[in-house]
């Protein structure tokens, strides 16, 4: 599963586009050539700037080779800061492996030196050479690479490694999970859920989930379907007759608004000062930020991220179910889960248990400090409240059909179209040939992610309170370690 980290990326320098023959994490010393293409030009260009860890220099670099379009809507304060700090934790990178090389368009796999943390890179140009977009993007290590005792007591050590290693380096303050059939194997945590306090955190420490809470808004509308009363292939106008835009009202399905497909796109800055600060009661409450809105484009006939999909997804569950979407939550997903510590957090939620968000964001660039973030409030879009212990039963409960019936699970977790990544509020990635489904989460001080490793009955949790994507530097390799064990396991049986 991979994860992008930035618009930009932090590289080292390639003198003459040749990666430095070091030492791999495998022990081997190859390395690869950055080939004379506009891509390559600029992997090159990327390398020297990232090299001198001098922001004013990236930042130069930055502007220099944006194209026009991109450099409207690009925040070049926050990409900047992050390249910097990219740079300082992996202290220069191999590169590996040419996955794509083209004229304007290159992906290359790579290791940071110091951190051992595993990367593609890519640019894509416009015909001038200049940047239209790129990232750099934590991918699992190669298979090889990993160890051959993967026995549970080797996972727990490495697991615990690796995020006591993130901790130290500064980009990680949250909790990990490892879970087999629903008995955690393995939970560790690092840094504090309150900083000043120095309050600890363990399983029932309570985060904000970010878009993890999409999930839950899949399995209503899911268990809504095994109850027959209503279709994935049913039209919003069914539920709203007078919805104001008459696109969506006649072409969009539930089904499109659930895999992003359905054109529509956020909401979350068309949010009320009242909102929140006092919250909601019902999902439909936000559909006059949008409902006026025409589709990006024609509904199921692409793919584009869509908040504002999932709240109305949420008003349908409203209208299908006749309970307001908070109680049902309560109700039907997080009671019949057995997750006590949950909450649909629609009313500013406050408790001993829950964790300060802290963020190096402000309202134009990154801050040096970590400061207190400001709190979000729950939609069907996310935000709601979790922990890593509820958030196992969660993931057992999906697997074993107790929330929705194994054949509705299979529909959340097929790809809208073929060859794509994401089902009904499901993320789905190959990993090692095994499929792992689940959804991430990301806000001002949260840094979520939940992964349920199919055919088996592994789930890896991470749960963070540093900006995104802080989950992701211990979520992928713990991920790859718990892949190849259910691998080799499934290997192993008659």
């Amino acid at each position: 599963m991979r994860t992008r980290l930035s618009l930009s990326l932090s590289i080292l320098l390639l003198l003459f586009g040749v990666a430095p023959v070091v030492p791999a994490a495998d022990g081997s010393a190859a390395s690869v050539y950055l080939p004379d293409t506009k891509a390559g030009r600029l992997g090159e260009g990327w390398l020297k700037a990232c090299a001198t860890k001098d922001i004013a220099q990236i930042r130069t670099w930055t502007l220099a080779h944006l194209s026009a379009e991109t450099a409207k809507h690009a925040p070049v304060d926050r990409i900047v800061q992050r390249d910097a700090e990219t740079c300082m934790l992996n202290g220069g990178f191999r590169v590996a492996e040419t996955e794509k090389s083209e004229e304007q368009s290159g992906s290359w796999l790579m290791i940071g030196l110091q951190s051992g943390i595993w990367y593609q890179m890519e640019f894509n140009t416009d015909a001038a050479g200049k940047i239209v977009n790129a990232g750099i993007i934590v991918t699992p290590p190669p298979e090889s690479s990993l160890p051959k005792d993967l026995s549970d007591a080797r996972l727990v050590a490495a697991v615990i490694d690796i995020a006591r290693q993130r901790a130290r380096d500064g980009v990680f303050s949250g909790i990990v999970s490892v879970a087999r059939g629903g008995q955690v194997i393995v939970s560790s945590s690092f840094s504090y859920a309150d900083r000043a306090k120095k309050t600890p955190i363990d399983g029932s420490t309570e985060f904000t989930l970010g878009s993890m809470g999409k999930m839950f808004t899949a399995a209503a509308i899911g268990q809504l379907v095994d109850q027959g009363k209503l279709s994935f292939e049913d039209k919003v106008g069914k539920f709203f007759p007078d919805y104001a835009n008459q696109t969506v009202r006649n072409k969009v399905t539930v089904g499109m608004l659930l895999s992003h497909t359905s054109g529509l796109g956020d909401f979350l800055g068309q949010r009320t000062p009242a909102m929140m600060k006092d919250g909601t009661k019902r999902a439909a409450e936000f559909l006059p930020l949008f409902d006026k809105d025409e589709p990006k484009f024609a509904p199921g006939t692409s793919w584009d991220y869509s908040n504002a999909g999932l709240v109305l997804a949420g008003a349908i569950v409203e209208k299908a179910s006749g309970e307001d979407y908070p109680d049902y939550l309560r109700k039907h997903i997080f009671a019949v889960a057995g997750m006590t510590h949950s909450d649909a957090n629609n009313i500013p939620h406050r408790s001993a248990h829950m964790v300060t968000p802290y963020t190096k964001m402000t309202d134009k660039d990154l801050s040096a400090d970590w400061h207190e973030a400001e709190g979000d409030i729950g939609s069907p879009a996310g935000g709601a409240l979790s922990t890593a212990d509820d958030l196992v039963r969660f993931a057992e409960a999906l697997r074993s059909g107790k929330l929705v019936s194994k054949g509705v699970f299979a529909q959340m977790t097929k790809p809208w179209r073929s060859g794509e990544h994401y089902g009904y509020a499901m993320q789905i990635e190959d990993v090692y040939g095994r499929t792992v489904v689940g959804h991430s989460g990301g806000y001002p001080g949260v840094s979520t992610d939940l992964n349920l490793v199919l055919d088996s009955p592994y789930t890896v949790v991470v749960l963070g309170n540093f900006d995104p994507p802080s989950y992701a530097y211990v979520d992928i390799p713990v991920l790859a370690l718990v892949v190849e064990k259910a691998k080799r396991e499934a290997a192993k049986k008659p």
